[in-house]
């Protein structure tokens, strides 16, 4: 039974949808120095108007991000065997987080607690010393990394399945009912009664693993989302043509989130349902965009191959540069609003710099990054041939 109904062709939205939502973690990241959530270090001027806002686009962002990293593994697999696209993810993915979580990260730990340490030199040797945050090992932002290598190897025995005859006939049940109007919003359920089931024990998100199974549930649950709805074609058409349904109820979803923000809802709605209401709120959000990308930006452009190339990195830099800028600026008398202005456009150009500078023309901090290698070129080619017979060799 051939399995012709699964997409093939790249999708271009998809991509724009990660550069997208990868330069909204840089946002939200510089708003995350200026609100009045907690963070590693804070502006003395608090924005407070953020925090409403923030906390909205929290909701949904990296939820939507799993579930794009989704779809982009069924890419990343493509013909590849198993055991090469765990070779290929463990590349990918681990030797930026171990190297991340040597080189990238202490710097994070180090602006946190200068005080205790004075220079940074000084603060070197202790850079393995204990768990972040009484210690100062850890993985800070790049728990994303982690969490999605798990996410890819979790869904290894899923995606057999999905490839063998019992996968066939489960994508063509989801098509049979696919342009019945709102169908997807049964997506809510299973991500719904994880919830339901795991938030009395893991009640925060932490980010740091071992107490954060909600969210990893959750998270792998959006991974398969991605993975099972973009990549059949049937299903990503049946999201664009109704993508005006999703848009209608993210909007009213999205003014019941801000209404409780100020007003607060508990006293007319139960907890149970205020779950639900948040989970319908996530998932409509990601369809409602999902459909109008899919409608509007599955298309190329000569800046869509650099921008998809440079993203992972990108994400990689850019708290670490966001927060060694915001501490060399502390002591400067800026009013809060240029502030923002300028460690918003100074870490834009320096992550770039960094990017553009020293990770994209080499191979080993490209292998370090993540990237794909460069192959020789004609030129390293023919000097190294001509190396050779030189040396006899």
């Amino acid at each position: 039974m051939k399995n012709d109904f699964i997409i093939s062709e790249r999708r271009y939205d998809i991509d724009w949808l990660r550069i997208m939502l990868i330069f909204s973690v840089f946002l939200f990241h510089i708003g995350m120095y200026f609100n009045g959530f907690g963070w590693h270090i804070k502006n003395p001027d608090r924005l407070y108007w953020l925090d409403p806002i923030m906390g909205f686009l929290h909701t949904w962002r990296m939820p939507l991000l799993f579930l794009v990293s989704g779809v982009g593994t069924y890419f990343a697999l493509g013909k590849r065997t198993v055991g090469q696209f765990f070779a290929e993810r463990s590349r990918k993915l681990m030797i930026p987080l171990v190297f991340g979580m040597f080189v990238i990260i202490p710097p994070q730990v180090f602006v946190e607690k200068q005080a205790e340490y004075g220079t940074f030199l000084n603060f070197i040797p202790h850079i393995t010393e204990g768990s972040y945050p009484q210690g100062n090992f850890s993985w800070h932002h790049l728990w994303f990394i982690l969490y999605l290598f798990i996410c890819a190897s979790a869904a290894i025995p899923f995606i057999l399945l999905l490839r063998s005859k019992s996968g066939i006939w489960f994508y063509r049940i989801l098509e049979k009912y696919a342009s019945v109007k709102g169908f997807l919003f049964l997506l809510v359920i299973p991500l719904f009664l994880i919830r339901m089931v795991l938030l009395p024990f893991f009640p925060h998100e932490t980010h740091a693993l071992i107490n954060d199974w909600e969210y990893v549930c959750s998270s792998f649950l959006f991974f398969m989302y991605g993975y099972i709805l973009l990549s059949n074609k049937t299903l990503t058409r049946s999201i664009i043509e109704q993508r005006r349904i999703y848009a209608i109820t993210s909007i009213l979803l999205t003014l019941v989130y801000f209404y409780d923000w100020f007003h607060s809802i508990d006293p007319y709605v139960t907890d149970n349902l205020q779950l639900l209401l948040y989970c319908m709120m996530q998932i409509s959000i990601a369809l409602t965009l999902i459909g109008y990308f899919g409608r509007y930006l599955n298309h190329d452009h000569s800046w869509r191959k650099t921008l998809n190339e440079a993203i992972y990195p990108f994400y990689i830099l850019h708290q670490t540069v966001i927060l060694v800028l915001a501490f060399s600026l502390r002591n400067y008398d800026i009013q809060v609003g240029w502030r923002v202005v300028i460690l918003t456009v100074l870490s834009f150009v320096t992550i770039i710099s960094i990017y553009v500078f020293l990770v994209k023309p080499f191979n080993l901090t490209r292998f370090l990054f993540g990237m794909h290698i460069r192959k020789k070129s004609a030129f390293t080619k023919l000097w190294a041939d001509e190396a050779l017979t030189q040396t006899g060799s």
